[in-house]
């Protein structure tokens, strides 16, 4: 009976965070536009990266090309730093800020993860496709097509 009863309950609250999660249209929305990537070397992680595109999920807040960039690697875990560079279409950003408006709830993003440092980055307006690269001097690179 026990079995039963526990089977039961593990059965019931997973259905019921599964319905939460497809009744969260922001949450299906923003994982439209999150993309996700780390740079490996020698089976060792360097650096992980998490891109939010933010223009489409708030189209009334951001005019230029405006991304939620959690990084977390081994050069002081900062996006800014000598080891890697950050750029949109072989441009450099034109603002980085670490206050994240009111108004993102990034906690709620899919992907968040405590361990990463998370900026608000601006880039000037280019051409579309959006690549989003994040390079280092040493170990590699990962691109998002937005």
């Amino acid at each position: 009976m026990k079995k039963f009863l526990l089977i039961f309950l593990l059965f019931f609250t997973g259905c019921s965070i599964k319905t939460a999660i497809k009744q969260d249209p922001l949450y299906e929305k923003t994982l439209t536009y999150t993309q996700r990537g780390q740079i490996i070397n020698s089976l060792e992680t360097k650096a992980l990266i998490d891109a939010v595109y933010l223009n489409p999920l708030y189209p009334e807040k951001f005019t230029k090309p405006t991304f939620l960039i959690g990084v977390y690697n081994d050069f002081h875990n900062t996006l800014q730093n000598q080891e890697f560079k950050l750029t949109l279409n072989n441009t450099e950003p034109v603002k980085i800020s670490k206050k994240i408006p009111s108004f993102i709830l990034y906690k709620n993003f899919p992907f968040y993860n405590e361990w990463m440092n998370y900026y608000i980055v601006e880039f000037n307006q280019t051409q579309k496709p959006y690549v989003l690269e994040y390079k280092s001097k040493d170990w590699g690179e990962v691109k998002f097509t937005f």
